[in-house]
């Protein structure tokens, strides 16, 4: 297993690819346009260099599944570079009018509760990106489903908030918390149509857990810059500079792992 810093992947191109399917996208709830543009804002250098890691792990002709695809700003980049995406969510009505228009393949599914409706082996791919923290129920039913639909020796990407960042240890040390109110994130349920963080992970444990769940985990890749405009331009720099002496302090991961098993018993 390698350890891997955030510039292994991810260009120019990429963020091009994520500005363009970003603006052209609305939710069709009003409440929500406020939330989706600090979204699209905030999360578009992840999703950069979500699609630079489909580009390098999968063919345009794999079967790719998203699980979380909604907003589906990802979904719209890698349908318009030529992928085919299947994208999960629990309320894709948020986003229906983008997803008639740009002909997406997305279904509504509680992947907490129900069953995938694919067959064994079918996908390529599966990306599960900043989802594994909002889950709430029992992560083990959804990885089993997880590792029934890929093929084997298919690949899985997953990533998620690093408990042991620096601000995972901030968070802790100063605010007497680790994850954002609870009360506020299960409200969102209501006030955007999904969960919020449950709660957040270590390397290890999410590593372990997939190795349990029939993955083997191949690469972690430490991600993310302090990029605050609340703090003087010298405190960013220093921030950063410890960021990139010490990478495990990052404030994301993201896992590529590829099946190898079933789910131990």
């Amino acid at each position: 297993m390698q350890r891997l810093a955030e510039k292994w992947i991810g260009d120019a191109d990429h963020l091009k690819a994520i500005a363009g399917a970003a603006a052209s996208i609305a939710p069709d709830v009003p409440s929500l346009e406020s939330w989706y543009r600090i979204y699209a804002a905030s999360h578009k250098k992840r999703l950069a260099f979500d699609v630079g890691h489909v580009e390098r792990f999968a063919e345009h002709g794999h079967a790719i599944l998203e699980f979380g695809a909604m907003p589906p700003i990802l979904t719209v980049a890698l349908a318009r570079l030529g992928y085919s995406v299947c994208g999960l969510d629990l309320a894709p009505a948020r986003f229906q009018s983008v997803i008639r228009k740009e002909g997406l393949n997305v279904k509504e599914v509680d992947f907490e509760l129900s069953p995938l409706p694919f067959d064994d082996k079918t996908f390529d791919l599966v990306i599960f990106n900043e989802v594994f923290e909002h889950l709430r129920i029992n992560p083990i039913f959804t990885f089993s489903e997880v590792n029934r639909v890929l093929k084997h020796d298919a690949t899985l990407l997953l990533s998620t908030p690093n408990l042991k960042s620096w601000r995972g240890w901030y968070n802790f040390v100063v605010k007497d918390r680790v994850t954002a109110d609870i009360f506020d994130a299960y409200k969102k349920l209501d006030t955007i149509g999904h969960m919020g963080h449950a709660r957040l992970y270590s390397t290890l444990e999410v590593s372990t857990f997939l190795e349990k769940m029939g993955f083997a985990v191949h690469f972690i890749i430490h991600r993310g810059e302090w990029e605050s405009s609340a703090r003087s331009p010298v405190t960013r720099m220093l921030v950063n500079s410890m960021l990139r002496l010490f990478p495990r302090l990052r404030t994301y991961f993201t896992i590529v792992a590829k099946k190898v098993s079933n789910p131990s018993n």
